[in-house]
């Protein structure tokens, strides 16, 4: 009778579940997924905090998912997670897939490094009292160069000391030393491995975007389109002045030319007729 009243728990829980998710892929037209492994509960959950008027991030079996998107009418879902072997979390959106993932990539969380990553930012042991008796420890900051002192029976680190700049790799010994100093040195976050939107699955590799890059080409075009709209004389709100200004700089040396005496380019004109005076005479001069 119990495990009866057990399993009838576990299917209500499967049921409310299916509902919800259905729901949820009703309401959004955009949904992604990313792997689990290696993301802990308190990474996800603090995500979640940041970026819930963006998007919900739920953590639920792809088997249920499946079932909510046939409940909800949307089978073609099933792609999303039906080669995928690992676990995965289930990202429900408004915004399209690019912003999404610039979100994501904006919103890491400052974590605890494990042995092997990289440090993302230069790690710093700040002048403090680490509240750790003296003891075997005392050799791990001598071995990574931390200058120390022991004062009121506590271990104290006595100047600001870089332990690894961006881009080095923690050694076992600095992992375990940073953690018990509760310093973080890696920046961790969600990763989108697939994305569907408007009826077309996405690979998250593709929604990776130079933003640098793409923001020189943009300068550039709009440069280049402006020098050619110029060039033709196709009058816009950013070629208006330019061509104004080759307008009347092309008018004045028409009139000059041409020896129209208009007041706004007689001094020219004088200056001109000057001019060829002088080297007429020159060239007079030079002949007698």
């Amino acid at each position: 009778m119990q495990d009866q009243v057990v399993v009838t728990r576990v299917q209500k829980w499967k049921i409310e579940e299916v509902d919800e998710l259905a729901e949820y892929i009703k309401k959004y037209p955009v949904i992604a997924i990313f792997n689990l492994y290696g993301l802990r509960s308190n990474l996800i959950h603090e995500i979640r905090k940041k970026l819930r008027d963006y998007c919900t991030i739920r953590v639920t079996k792809k088997t249920l998912f499946i079932k909510a998107a046939d409940k909800a009418g949307r089978k073609d879902l099933a792609k999303l997670v039906e080669d995928v072997k690992a676990s995965v979390g289930f990202i429900f959106s408004d915004v399209n897939l690019f912003k999404l993932k610039m979100l994501l990539d904006k919103n890491k969380i400052l974590m605890h490094a494990k042995a092997g990553e990289k440090a993302d930012i230069d790690v710093v042991v700040p002048e403090m009292n680490t509240g750790l008796p003296p003891g075997p420890i005392l050799s791990d900051f001598g071995k990574l160069k931390i200058p120390t002192r022991i004062e009121g029976g506590q271990i104290w680190v006595a100047k600001d000391t870089v332990v690894a700049k961006k881009g080095e790799e923690i050694s076992p010994q600095l992992a375990s030393l940073l953690s018990r100093l509760d310093i973080k040195a890696v920046m961790k976050g969600i990763t989108i491995e697939k994305g569907y939107e408007d009826g077309v699955i996405i690979l998250g590799k593709d929604l990776e975007i130079d933003l640098e890059k793409m923001k020189s080409d943009l300068i550039e075009a709009s440069s280049l389109a402006v020098k050619l709209a110029i060039g033709i004389g196709y009058v816009t709100r950013e070629t208006i002045q330019p061509l104004l200004i080759r307008a009347y700089r092309e008018a004045r040396a028409l009139a000059v030319e041409a020896g129209l005496p208009f007041k706004e380019v007689i001094g020219e004109m004088l200056m001109r007729a000057e001019t060829i005076a002088i080297k007429l005479k020159e060239l007079l001069e030079s002949k007698m």
